[in-house]
């Protein structure tokens, strides 16, 4: 009864908190309009990938990482902060393109795209307490049970599979300019993302530490 119930849990859980429209999102909703709908399943792959990392060390325990997002967790959202408006800018200019081919083209894509949004996923801390308030609110029976990142995993990764799927769908009945429009405006909206992170992030350091800031950082 429990695995079913951990099962389940971490199916809705990780569909609900895959679901909310933010940077993550716009990435996967570019990468689909610009290339297709496998490089944006396989941006989805990548952050559900980073989702059941987090959640197994959830259930594991493993204090090791915990602490170490822990304390550096600043730095690492002024990283993934950073590396996002280098999505975005890299979205906005795409750079010349090499003569390679389409086969080899599209198969190093797509293990770019899930490679990048994995880490960009894991320099988020935030996502890691979400799975640890999680796993305090199920009880300890079912929060230690390994089925609760499996289950994570499959619904974060369900929710980007249909995603991908309907702008899929939605980019073979657009004309190519309005496309590379809607293509165009989640890159800006990227690179916004990415300054308001990186303003936050050196706003609450600023606050925090002052004078007395750790020389880690700066």
């Amino acid at each position: 009864m429990n695995i079913w119930l951990a099962m389940l849990s971490g199916l809705s859980f990780g569909f609900i908190i895959a679901a909310p429209v933010g940077p993550m999102s716009l990435l996967c909703m570019n990468r689909t309009l610009k290339s297709g709908f496998t490089a944006g399943l396989a941006t989805g792959a990548g952050i559900a990938l980073a989702d059941a990392f987090y959640a197994l060390v959830t259930v594991a325990s493993f204090r090791v990482v915990n602490d170490f997002t822990t304390t550096y967790a600043l730095p690492l959202r002024l990283l993934g902060s950073l590396f996002l408006g280098y999505l975005g800018l890299k979205a906005l200019w795409p750079g010349p393109a090499k003569a390679e081919p389409v086969t080899a083209a599209v198969r190093s894509g797509n293990i770019y795209s899930l490679s990048s949004a994995c880490l960009l996923t894991l320099a988020n801390p935030a996502t890691l307490l979400s799975f640890m308030a999680l796993a305090a609110s199920l009880g300890q029976s079912i929060s230690a049970s390994l089925f609760l990142p499996a289950g994570i995993a499959l619904g974060s990764f369900a929710w980007w599979l249909l995603l991908s799927g309907l702008i899929a769908l939605i980019r073979g009945r657009l004309s190519g300019s309005f496309s590379r429009f809607l293509s165009l405006g989640t890159a800006i909206i990227l690179v916004l993302f990415s300054l308001y992170g990186s303003f936050t992030v050196l706003s609450t350091y600023w606050g925090q530490y002052g004078e007395d800031r750790p020389r880690f950082l700066f």
